[in-house]
């Protein structure tokens, strides 16, 4: 009989996604563990196994599909009795008559003017305005929308194929009757983001341009930049750090490095004194709850590397950078960009980050203004180390090594004094080795 493998819940709260692609083709003979599907999330690509031995006799989806919990993805004739899941839907005693309505007419209503969304009947459903309409969207979101009383025919869809998703009803602003009156604090916290409209581009003539889809990555990237572009209001302060120790201390221990296979670059030391920034300075540890508007103090440091691959941008995070050596971190730092560019991180990985540092140094990269990692409040930008005339202690002008470095903070939270005092602390730890050791 069949074993229907649905979407599960991927780890740290991811429950939907996009299909990447499938794996397995209908017809093919499978193992448990053997990879059914690549699910593409907002942190990375994921893949699926099979929990069990068998056939494959159907596939549910197609590649570029939104999905959620629960939803169906591949059927499996594992030879046994019945029909089991390895996650129970929420909406499989409806599933029949809420599928999307290719099914359904696609004559629409004749009406003089938009109709008002109706009061929600028991339960919480809203009566269709348009009940012949062409609704595209999963079971799971229909009836998401039935317990918000939102009339599903009103939401404008954003998902692929023109699907209506999940985060499109919480987006609707339409009069669902069943929506409670909203207290000041909660109405300010759901007001619209500044910059949420977007204006179609008007192009020079078919002639003269090509269009071409993104690709989903880069959607998300899109999508997370604009985001966190509407969410912090950005300031980027900018420091040189002469770092001509920290360039002794690295050539001296590099070949110890190597003997233990270990790839020692800038970054294990820019992390050591992020570290230490972050615990003299703990509101760069920190994160806004925008839903209760409370401040959230984190007691943990994951520092997060931002990591470009030919694929897309990710950012794990070295998980306890405070209680690690900068060996262990110079290792962390390799296995996770070897990781991302074999498009095999975890989204366990890229959870939880502190603070981010993105490098742009080894591109010849100079002074920048980097994009905060939301729900961060900070990031950093580390750019190249130019050889440029400084002046030293004694009042000489001579040569020495710049690393350039610019620090971009949210200023709903960090201010700009604030923000120069503790870049001038890191800029100190990074120009002293020994001071980095005992502070780090």
């Amino acid at each position: 009989m069949a074993y229907k493998f649905r979407l599960p819940e991927m780890g740290e709260g991811l429950t939907e996604g996009d299909i990447a692609s499938f794996l397995v083709k209908e017809g093919d003979q499978i193992k448990a563990d053997d990879p059914l599907v690549e699910i593409q999330t907002d942190k990375s690509t994921t893949q699926l196994v099979s929990p069990v031995d068998g056939t494959v006799t159907k596939l549910d989806a197609k590649e570029d599909d939104h999905v959620e919990k629960g939803d169906n993805l591949v059927e499996i004739d594992d030879g046994k009795d019945g029909v089991s899941t390895n996650v129970e839907a929420e909406d499989d005693d409806d599933a029949d008559d809420e599928a999307p309505a290719e099914e359904e007419s696609s004559a629409p209503a004749e009406s003089a003017a938009p109709a008002k969304s109706a009061a929600p009947a028991k339960g919480g459903a809203a009566p269709l305005a348009e009940p012949n309409k062409l609704v595209m969207a999963m079971p799971s979101v229909r009836q998401y929308a039935r317990d918000k009383g939102v009339d599903i025919s009103l939401v404008q869809p954003s998902g692929n194929h023109g699907q209506v998703l999940k985060e499109d009803i919480d987006n609707f602003n339409g009069a669902a009757a069943s929506a409670p009156a909203a207290s000041p604090a909660t109405a300010e916290a759901a007001a619209p983001k500044a910059g949420n409209t977007i204006k179609p581009y008007t192009g020079a003539g078919e002639d003269a341009e090509t269009r071409e889809p993104l690709s989903n990555m880069r959607k998300i990237i899109a999508k997370n930049m604009r985001e966190s572009a509407d969410i912090s209001p950005m300031v980027t302060i900018f420091a040189n750090a002469e770092v001509s120790k920290i360039m002794a201390n690295r050539k001296k221990y590099k070949p110890v490095a190597a003997d233990q296979g270990i790839h020692l670059t800038f970054l294990p030391y820019v992390v050591k004194a992020l570290v230490a920034m972050m615990k003299k300075y703990p509101e760069f540890n920190s994160s806004i709850d925008d839903s209760t508007q409370e401040l959230v103090q984190k007691h943990y440091y994951n520092i997060g590397i931002a990591t470009s691959t030919d694929h897309g941008l990710y950012n794990p995070n070295i998980k306890n950078a405070d209680a690690k050596s900068m060996f262990e971190i110079a290792k962390e730092i390799s296995d996770n960009a070897q990781a991302a560019e074999d498009n095999k991180l975890s989204p366990a990985s890229m959870a939880h980050g502190c603070m981010t540092i993105s490098n742009i140094g080894s591109m010849r990269g100079g002074w920048f203004t980097p994009i905060i990692n939301q729900p961060e409040v900070a990031i950093l930008g580390m750019g190249t180390i130019a050889t440029e005339p400084v002046v030293n202690a004694e009042g000489e002008i001579v040569v020495g090594h710049n690393m350039k470095l610019s620090l971009t903070v949210d200023h709903r939270l960090i201010d700009g004094a604030l923000a120069t005092e503790a870049l001038n602390y890191l800029k100190k730890l990074l120009e002293d080795p020994e001071l980095l050791m005992m502070e780090g």
